[in-house]
């Protein structure tokens, strides 16, 4: 909308969050006239009754005249209206399907939703490595996010960018957005997946070229780590640290402290000692055998999101975790 849609957001602004995205103006320029024009109509609705009210108030004992209906009147208030309406709705079709064009040379990041974490996978010059947590992306970089999910419906949303999309499992859904901002961005999930969705969430890091360059150059090298110990406590993080501590504190599953080679307790099992066949069991199988006191906890299988390698790095973690 050129200066109009800039003097609509120095009106209206202080209603969203901040616009750090070069596409935004889509989603905020309708905003903003929608909400002008909500505001236009209320003001003039209300300017009109007050103005009947006292131009045609009449005692209780007085008989008011007759009034037929007027065709005119009742096509105008009828043909506005909907011309508006209509007139929104291409708007907003508009806006769709701009938002919806995927740029050529853009960067491209897998994101996973899952109980409850996001995981961003990034690819350079064939080699690939996956974070949970932060997002880091390129100022003024066009970016396309692949987008599914690993159990539930989860729904990726980053205001500040006006982008946000449903993470479904089994199937890629795409957007795109260029960060025009510099800063920390917030990212959640709005769409309720379990008991810790409000802790689903996470952050967009917007740097210059250069450091985002060196930190995916950083990443790589240390996904080329071949420590067990190490591959596993990263598997740990970026799955497991939500639900399990290793501090010996409840969260939502019970503590990995110590868990290696004692005795564990279960509601309708007999006790065992924990050793590397149980711990396979209870990642591809969780349900199989529920400790004591986590009966209302539901943990989702992993079965075939680990390989056998893979698993053999969490069982070596959790032997160091005393």
């Amino acid at each position: 909308m050129g200066i109009f849609g800039e003097i609509l957001h120095k009106l209206f602004g202080f209603t969203l969050p901040e616009r750090a995205a070069k596409n935004a103006y889509l989603v905020d320029d309708l905003y903003n006239a929608v909400l002008l024009l909500s505001i236009l109509g209320f003001l003039g609705l209300m300017s009109v009754m007050v103005f009947f009210a006292l131009r045609y108030h009449r005692s209780q004992n007085e008989k008011s005249a007759y009034i037929p209906h007027n065709a005119l009147a009742e096509t105008i208030w009828t043909v506005i209206p909907t011309i508006i309406f209509v007139g929104i709705s291409l708007w907003g079709l508009w806006a769709y399907f701009e938002k919806e064009k995927l740029p050529e040379d853009a960067l491209i990041v897998k994101v996973t939703g899952k109980q409850w974490a996001w995981e961003y996978t990034y690819s350079k010059d064939g080699q690939e490595f996956s974070t949970v947590g932060d997002m880091y992306l390129p100022i003024d970089k066009p970016v396309i996010l692949e987008m599914t999910s690993l159990d539930v419906i989860h729904s990726f949303f980053i205001p500040s960018f006006r982008a946000k999309r449903d993470t479904v499992p089994g199937m890629i859904s795409k957007m795109s957005f260029t960060p025009t901002e510099l800063g920390n961005f917030n990212v959640f999930c709005t769409e309720f997946c379990g008991t810790s969705h409000s802790k689903m969430r996470s952050n967009v890091r917007v740097v210059r070229e250069e450091r985002f360059n060196k930190w995916i150059n950083r990443q790589i090298k240390e996904a080329n780590i071949s420590d067990p110990v190490e591959l596993g406590f990263r598997i740990y993080n970026n799955n497991c640290a939500t639900c399990h501590s290793v501090d010996g504190s409840r969260v939502v599953g019970p503590s990995f402290k110590g868990i290696w080679g004692n005795n564990r307790q279960f509601e309708s099992e007999s006790d065992l000692v924990v050793n590397a066949e149980y711990i396979r069991e209870s990642i591809v199988n969780p349900q199989a055998k529920i400790v004591k006191g986590y009966t209302a906890q539901k943990m989702n299988s992993f079965a075939g999101q680990f390989s056998e390698k893979e698993l053999g790095y969490i069982v070596e973690y959790l032997k160091t975790l005393k």
